[in-house]
């Protein structure tokens, strides 16, 4: 929690002691013997209401200003602090703040007056019609507003609304839902509107795509705002409980929470910025914890505004109006509640979510997206394709990053960032700022031979167009000391399927990243195995170690503490070519470091790429790191299996990884088709038909095992997993049955003594 400020209340006189008394009984509760959850619930909210009293009164008073010397020009974005205002007088009560709004929207349409006494349009932001609307009907029903002011305001939204009717946008995502949003609002304003109702039937036509539906953007900038409109509507139209009561609904705040770094933050993926939209996402989570009587996303939403506050210290711009909205919604009565946040874990599900996030008790993060464009909302999709001209995204507002590490953090320390939302800072719509290449993943072209010393990655940026892809998760698990996922990307365009295998060791932080591809259609391709470190402190063959200084979001720069820096080292063997290149990404110069393959490639024909992420203390690299993950060469050369033999604290570390998972699958007469005595592969020590498995040698003489979908493992000659013999398992002709039959465990973890 930041150090508790109390409000700047500067040159206003409070004209009634409501906020005084609020003051007064909230201070106080962090001091009770109440529990801590309970306090801490009560100080936030007075954090919160204290940073949104200055900046309210800040942006009010340079208002006044404008105002006192006739310069005020309309302004659209000051709908947020009306908005603000009028939900600080609903929380507090005090009678200055509803002065303030109703001065300052009279104010505001007044400058708006054409010399023949018309409205100009000013509310044309698709995002500003709502809370202007908001503080206006708040005002109407507090009786704040004479006659001709109302007239004057009704006028001011009729002719804004009327810019709205020529472009619907629709879509289960934020621009359609919002422009829906704000004809319902505006119809809900102005009820006696000539065209009250073609409002309404406008806003219910483009909102029905985003109430109580999945949206279809996969992007960190546009969902929380997407959804903070979504619980407005729903409030609006008295549907406010079947609302939160939806999976939909529920749904993205989880995912929220789910998504949360250990330094408050939430990680950035598709168009997006770290600390861009983040108060409307304090909003959402303050009204599920208040809703849902859950402090856990309280508490999400208390870290994500004091990391954020502490970088800008205060409140400003549309950060009035999700503040505002978070005061009002929110039930001190809930307490805080602490996050279980130290386990890798898949962020909500494998259908909609498509985020896996890999965690230790020490601080580690990394955010796996395999999220495409989803078997759902294809009217939305379809109509996107066809009216926008932005075909590098995925609709809508997303990158191409399936299959990506979007960010991986260790000490605090930032080691690796997603693309951003820009790169560049004269910025075009074809520039390619959301392609593939941008992002730390695999890398795919087809159908040119390179000259051989030509540069692969200025080859790969030709093509900034968005491909659409296929990907769903294959294994994901917690095994003690590793966590595994394996999730799977299809490519039918560029004729190729790959799998990124994650294995992650919590009680280092050691990543070892296994990208297995299979050719599913012959031809001339590209393969690049991509990863942006941004700044290259050393580096060698095979290798570079490297720490970002600084995390560009845009124009700005979060500094990045140096507490850790990364080791990436590509691993087996080099026939593939490596490259560092400096390019420009988030707005700054970058540095790439890449390795490729291009050449004729058969259909069936694999390849693999052995990538290893070691954080480690400043500098204490050294080349012995180089020498610790190994490839196993076993009896599958040819990139259909994979053996990994590693140290993790001095213990000996092998894993086994079944790349072509059809080995074994040769009882063709009858089921199961598996078999365990044709389907083993012998990984140095380990032997065993697993998909994926590992065993570790402890030093008290303790060997851990874990594996996935497997029926017996073996080490070093001894059997540490065994299924019995299953009698009654054969389906098919009796001249063909098995009688050596063992089904499959689906995952196993164990240490053995």
């Amino acid at each position: 929690m930041r150090a508790m400020i109390k409000p700047a209340l500067g040159t206003f006189t409070m004209r009634t002691t409501a906020l005084a008394l609020i003051l007064a009984m909230l201070v106080p509760l962090t001091a009770r013997a109440a529990p801590a959850g309970a306090a801490g619930t009560a100080a936030f909210k007075q954090q919160m209401l204290n940073d949104t009293i200055a900046a309210v009164q800040r942006s009010h008073e340079g208002f006044a200003r404008a105002v006192s010397r006739g310069a005020l020009k309309p302004n659209r974005g000051y709908a947020y602090t009306l908005a603000a205002s009028v939900n600080l007088h609903a929380v507090t009560g005090d009678a200055q703040f509803l002065a303030w709004a109703q001065a300052d929207i009279v104010s505001l349409v007044e400058a708006a007056r054409a010399p023949d006494g018309k409205q100009t349009p000013f509310i044309d932001g698709f995002r500003n019609m709502v809370p202007f609307c908001e503080a206006y009907i708040y005002l109407q029903k507090k009786g704040a507003l004479k006659p001709g002011q109302r007239r004057m305001i009704d006028e001011q939204i009729i002719a804004s609304i009327a810019t709205h009717y020529d472009y619907t946008d629709f879509g289960a995502h934020n621009r359609g839902l919002i422009d829906g949003a704000a004809f319902l609002f505006a119809a809900e304003a102005v009820p006696d509107a000539p065209e009250a109702g073609k409002w309404k039937r406008y806003g219910e036509a483009l909102a029905a795509d985003s109430m109580f539906q999945w949206s279809i953007e996969d992007a960190s900038i546009y969902l929380p705002f997407w959804q903070t409109y979504t619980l407005n509507l729903a409030e609006l139209q008295g549907r406010a409980d079947s609302h939160m009561k939806a999976v939909t609904t529920r749904f993205y705040f989880d995912y929220a929470r789910g998504l949360l770094m250990p330094n408050g933050l939430m990680p950035d993926w598709g168009d997006g910025d770290w600390t861009h939209n983040w108060s409307w996402l304090v909003a959402n989570l303050v009204r599920a914890g208040s809703y849902y009587k859950d402090g856990s996303y309280l508490e999400t939403a208390r870290r994500l505004y004091d990391a954020t506050l502490d970088y800008y210290k205060k409140l400003d711009g549309d950060t009035f109006y999700g503040i505002g909205l978070a005061l009002r919604w929110m039930d001190a009565s809930v307490p805080l509640e602490p996050l279980a946040q130290n386990r890798s874990a898949e962020v909500v599900d494998d259908l909609v979510s498509k985020k896996i996030t890999f965690r230790s008790p020490n601080g580690d993060y990394a955010m796996l997206n395999y999220r495409d464009e989803g078997p759902y909302g294809r009217f939305s999709r379809d109509y996107l394709n066809a009216q926008l001209n932005a075909f590098q995204e995925k609709p809508t507002h997303g990158h191409g990053d399936e299959n990506a590490i979007d960010l991986l953090m260790a000490g605090s320390t930032v080691l690796l960032a997603d693309g951003g939302y820009r790169h560049t800072s004269v910025q075009t719509w074809e520039d390619g700022w959301r392609a593939d290449y941008y992002h730390n993943k695999i890398v795919a072209r087809t159908g040119q031979m390179m000259p051989y010393e030509g540069d692969a990655f200025d080859y790969i940026t030709k093509d900034r167009a968005y491909h659409p892809v296929r990907t769903e998760k294959i294994h994901f698990g917690n095994f003690g000391s590793l966590d595994y996922s394996r999730t799977r990307l299809v490519d039918r365009e560029r004729g190729y399927t790959g799998d990124r295998i994650v294995l992650f060791a919590p009680e280092t932080g050691l990543y070892i990243i296994v990208d297995s591809i299979l050719i599913d259609e012959p031809g001339v391709k590209v393969f690049a195995n991509v990863w942006h470190p941004d700044n290259i402190l050393k580096q060698g063959e095979g290798y570079v170690v490297s720490w970002p200084e600084r995390i560009p979001i845009r124009k700005e720069y979060w500094p990045n503490s140096h507490n850790q820096e990364l080791l990436i080292q590509f691993a087996g063997k080099f026939d593939s070519v490596i490259r560092v290149k400096e390019i420009e990404r988030r707005f700054n110069p970058s540095k790439v470091f890449y390795q490729y393959l291009n050449t004729y490639f058969f259909k069936g024909q694999r390849l693999a790429f052995v990538t290893v992420l070691r954080p480690h203390k400043p500098g204490t690299f050294t080349p012995a790191m180089l020498e610790d993950v190994r490839v196993i060469t076993g009896e599958h050369d040819d990139n259909r299996t994979l053996g990994l033999a590693f140290t993790l604290n001095g213990d000996p570390v092998t894993v086994g990884l079944k790349l072509d998972q059809t080995i074994g699958l040769t009882n063709l007469r009858g089921r199961p088709m598996f078999d365990w005595r044709t389907g083993s592969i012998t990984y140095g020590k380990l032997r065993t038909d697993s998909d994926f498995s590992f065993v570790r040698e402890h030093k008290d003489g303790a060997r851990e095992i874990g594996f996935f979908y497997g029926c017996e493992l073996q080490y070093d000659g001894k059997t540490l997993f065994d299924m019995p013999l299953n009698k009654h398992m054969y389906q098919g002709a009796d001249d063909f049955r098995n009688p050596l039959i063992k089904d499959k465990m689906p995952r196993w973890h164990e240490v053995i003594k």
